[in-house]
């Protein structure tokens, strides 16, 4: 009895202790050093900023190139084990390898993309809000991230290690930038921009924080106007595919039917 209950004690304990020694040993293998630049930013884009995340993601993508290769070799090598078979299935098998992990990584820098211009409207309108109650920046800046934090909200983060930055002593605009950069989200660097012109020119701020929440949603509607009338034009595409040809089978069969029919009545008088 005593020993179940102490094994099922130090399990928690064993397995923290393996997950440890696991993230050493990725740490060891791929340093975040190690990882190119455009792809340390596209993990940082998805949301992916531990180092130890990274390196994981990182073996993970080698693995999988490795066992796409073994498995397409495995697939074709006890058909034709020629070395001209096997060769450019393993490149192919390889290929996919990489292809399915850094399509789910674009997925999901994409969403998480999309989901902060989403939310970044709703954000400018309480970062009014406060500011107009008589709240400074900072701290108008931090009730709304704290406002939007939610489960992993993205947004909410982002605002976080903005407000981390500018603590540690950054400017408003460099901040905005970088995460502009960071993200891939224009909304940023306009928000960057209009702090530094409401500094230089001493305008109210929380005026032109609703003159950019307005803008961003006055571009919202007309982007999804442009995609519907785009939409539009593409399906001109299947209905001519699909509806002509059953269109002219309508029409031209049974004129076919009835030429056919008077032909032999011809023949046979």
């Amino acid at each position: 009895m005593n020993s179940a209950t102490s094994s099922s004690v130090d399990s928690p304990a064993v397995d923290v202790a393996v997950k440890d020694t696991m993230v050493v040993t990725l740490q060891r293998l791929l340093p975040t050093e190690t990882i190119a630049p455009a792809y340390h930013r596209r993990l940082i884009g998805a949301g992916i900023s531990d180092a130890n995340v990274q390196s994981a993601f990182l073996a993970m993508h080698a693995l999988a190139i490795g066992v796409g290769a073994l498995a397409a070799v495995w697939v074709v090598v006890d058909k034709n084990p020629s070395v001209t078979t096997w060769f450019p299935a393993a490149m192919l098998g390889g290929l996919a390898g990489w292809w399915i992990p850094k399509s789910w990584l674009a997925s999901k820098e994409m969403q998480r993309r999309v989901d902060i211009a989403t939310d970044f409207p709703i954000m400018l309108d309480l970062l009014q809000i406060s500011l107009q109650g008589g709240m400074g920046l900072p701290a108008a800046w931090d009730v709304v991230a704290s406002t939007l934090a939610g489960a992993g909200d993205p947004l909410a983060l982002e605002m976080r290690r903005i407000d981390l930055e500018i603590n540690l002593g950054t400017s408003w605009k460099s901040s905005l930038f970088a995460a502009s950069e960071r993200t891939g989200v224009p909304e940023f660097q306009a928000l960057g921009s209009l702090l530094q012109q409401t500094e230089r020119f001493g305008t109210e701020m929380s005026t032109m924080i609703q003159v950019l929440s307005d803008s961003l949603r006055h571009a919202e509607v007309e982007s999804l106007e442009e995609r519907a009338h785009r939409a539009s034009v593409f399906m001109l595409v299947p209905l001519g595919v699909l509806l002509l040809p059953a269109t002219l089978l309508l029409i031209v069969t049974p004129l076919i039917s009835m030429l056919l029919e008077t032909l032999e009545g011809t023949t046979a008088n």
